[in-house]
């Protein structure tokens, strides 16, 4: 899910003879904001090139069509969320106290800065199956998801907080939360509104925890 090619990452120069406008990791970023804030099919290519300071035949020559710009984004804000999120959940040798943490960091990456939901999800919901790409992109970011909130709720088995029962629905409650509460931050939910979300998350995986005598 990060995989970047070298020629994205290096510094993206004009033709022979002409000076140097602009770096690859600028320009990505520029586009990732756009795609993220816009969606794909609302981006137009005026918008490309001012939020990016070139001229179309310039991203073209630097990234390919629009379709490949997409990719890259994609590429980078999957490397982002990889590292924000991801990770420290499938790392983590906590149960249930990971899972909380998710959604904490969760909430915070919905909203923070402006960027009201996940960047995949917004794309599913804007392309639906239209684009292969965008589709299996969004299968495997939710099995991804899936897997590690399902791992760390059968982590949370194995150090008693937990019975072992029920951990398939539980995994796919928890990935159907994720998603609602992306979709409710990008429909323009408040922030009010998203803590109580939240706070009801907590709750309802606090309940699964085992009495302890």
């Amino acid at each position: 899910m990060k995989v970047e090619t070298e020629a994205k990452t290096k510094t993206l120069t004009r033709p022979p003879g002409r000076p140097r406008r602009f770096e690859a990791e600028e320009a990505l970023d520029a586009a990732l904001e756009l795609f993220w804030q816009q969606g794909y099919r609302s981006t137009t290519t005026r918008d490309l090139e001012n939020a990016l300071g070139l001229s179309q035949s310039s991203i073209y020559n630097a990234f390919g069509s629009k379709q490949d710009l997409l990719q890259a984004a994609l590429d980078r804000y999957e490397a982002l969320t990889d590292r924000e999120l991801l990770r420290p959940l499938e790392l983590s040798d906590k149960g249930l106290a990971s899972i909380e943490s998710f959604f904490v960091a969760l909430g915070h990456w919905v909203t923070h800065k402006g960027r009201r939901g996940c960047m995949l999800v917004k794309m599913m919901a804007e392309d639906g199956a239209a684009t292969q790409a965008i589709t299996k992109r969004s299968r495997t970011y939710r099995s991804r998801v899936r897997t590690a909130l399902r791992e760390s709720l059968a982590r949370s088995a194995r150090l008693g907080e937990v019975t072992s029962e029920d951990l398939e629905d539980r995994a796919d409650l928890l990935v159907g939360l994720v998603l609602g509460l992306n979709i409710a931050a990008r429909g323009g939910a408040s922030d009010t509104e998203l803590r109580h979300l939240l706070d009801a998350v907590r709750t309802q995986i606090r309940g699964w925890r085992v009495a302890t005598q």
